[in-house]
């Protein structure tokens, strides 16, 4: 098989590293207490966003974010701060602020799957609803009700209705509801971004396997579109929010396409497109976190999804005692154990806080994919092997960086923690890297000691 070559062209930037490295859930959880606490990796992956919508831990559901266990009681005054009860919430979304990460908060209720539903019913009276709303917004950013000033911009209005865990009524009634909330907390607070709301996704595009609710999300998220789209019924929508579970990260590519594509079609070409909850599908009995070739799934879907329409992206979830979560685990309610795919968030958490994309050439299809980062004192590369082993060739065009270093991921281990290995301080001849890779093998390759710039001819003695 002939080697692979791989441009980094350091004279042509693609605008900024977006969101992609987000994440479902708070660092903390385990009940009240907060028990369970990954904070230090939250931090060391540089977490962008935490969008709220999964309140973990032991009768989490019960104690954090939910409307329900904010205002406990429907029919108290929802003017008066006695009848808020924040202080779980406070803690919880206190322990994201503190890993610098900011909030994406959701509005609403977490989906029940129970056989009888207690919290996701329609509210009975939708206006006092949204001014409850209001009040858990003047809370955390206004400082009401002994609160706080987080300038909290994401607020998302209810998550996954168009599913029988998520919603328990009419879809007319979800749009009813959403038109309120919205148009409401746009009046009383201009400058929040509004939107909603964690659709099921868009799986019944391309699986033959898509069950009834699958089929049902697509209707529902265009009748919601046309509704409030309409001048009669009219709501803002700064953003749409929808999942993709997938073991494919090209079908993650192709439904990033349709939304995309749906929401320029109703007119809604300002609207951000985020996929809110991202995950793999298990491989049978296997968990995602020991499954060698999650990580670099992992890193494909975070490089496809930079390079795609996407505006942001959530990887769920952060539930340390989730069989989903491929990141980490807690042993013994205490030790945090890592996954492999912990590195790669963290090298995409760098590229994103260098901010500047650089162009990219050489990505082979479902095998070979890159993404580069920087500024003026350093610039990382990000490249994986999906399938694909043998050598590489990374060309750096006006590469103003004379030093490397390479950290390499293999995923693996008994415990899925894979292996890390590390060589420093390689000097750049030739402007060009040549690196041995095996299938399923991260790279965080990071440059540094810039040239000296040459003086300009005006500059130049005669």
């Amino acid at each position: 098989m002939p080697n692979r070559v791989v441009t980094v062209d350091f004279s042509k930037k693609s605008g900024k590293i977006k969101p992609m490295n987000c994440i479902n859930g708070g660092p903390r959880s385990g009940g009240f207490d907060l028990a369970y606490d990954v904070s230090e990796e939250f931090s060391s992956m540089g977490i962008p966003f935490v969008r709220t919508s999964l309140p973990a831990g032991e009768y989490g559901l019960n104690q954090f974010i939910n409307i329900h266990c904010i205002f406990p009681d429907f029919d108290a005054d929802e003017e008066l701060e006695e009848s808020y009860n924040f202080l779980p919430t406070d803690q919880y979304i206190a322990a994201i602020r503190a890993c610098g990460a900011e909030i994406f908060y959701r509005l609403g209720e977490s989906a029940e799957p129970y056989g009888k539903k207690l919290f996701v019913n329609t509210p009975r009276d939708p206006e006092k609803w949204a001014r409850i709303c209001e009040h858990i917004i003047m809370h955390y950013n206004e400082g009401w009700a002994n609160g706080f000033k987080y300038n909290i911009k994401y607020f998302e209005i209810w998550s996954a209705p168009d599913s029988a865990q998520g919603f328990v009524g009419d879809p007319a009634e979800y749009f009813e509801l959403y038109r309120i909330t919205a148009n409401h907390l746009r009046e009383r607070f201009p400058r929040i971004r509004i939107g909603g709301y964690g659709a099921r996704g868009f799986a019944s595009l391309n699986r033959l396997s898509a069950n009834e609710e699958m089929k049902a999300a697509i209707p529902f998220m265009q009748q919601f579109l046309s509704y409030i789209t309409k001048e009669a019924t009219s709501a803002p929508l700064d953003f749409f929010t929808w999942e993709c579970h997938t073991a494919n990260p090209d079908e993650l590519a192709l439904h990033v396409k349709y939304a995309r594509s749906y929401l320029d079609a109703a007119g809604l070409k300002r609207t951000k497109s985020i996929i809110c909850d991202y995950n793999t599908l298990p491989k049978g009995d296997t968990p995602p976190a020991l499954s060698p070739d999650f990580p670099s799934e992992l890193g494909v879907s975070l490089i496809l999804a930079q390079k795609s329409s996407a505006d942001m992206m959530m990887y769920s979830t952060s539930d340390v005692r989730s069989r989903l979560n491929g990141l980490f685990t807690v042993d013994d309610h205490t030790a945090t154990h890592r996954y492999a795919s912990t590195n790669v968030m963290r090298a995409f958490g760098k590229l994103y806080k260098l901010g500047t994309c650089y162009e990219t050439g050489g990505d082979y299809r479902k095998e070979l994919y890159s993404l580069a980062a920087g500024n003026k004192e350093m610039a990382t590369i990000m490249m994986v092997a999906r399938d694909y082993s043998g050598k590489v060739e990374i060309l750096l065009k006006d590469c103003p960086f004379t030093t490397c270093g390479v950290v390499k991921t293999v995923p693996g281990g008994d415990r899925g923690e894979g292996r890390v290995f590390r060589a420093e301080n390689i000097a750049v001849n030739g402007s060009r890297i040549i690196l041995p890779v095996k299938q399923n093998e991260i790279f965080e390759i990071s440059l540094f000691g810039r040239r000296p710039e040459e003086p300009s001819a005006e500059a130049s003695p005669t």
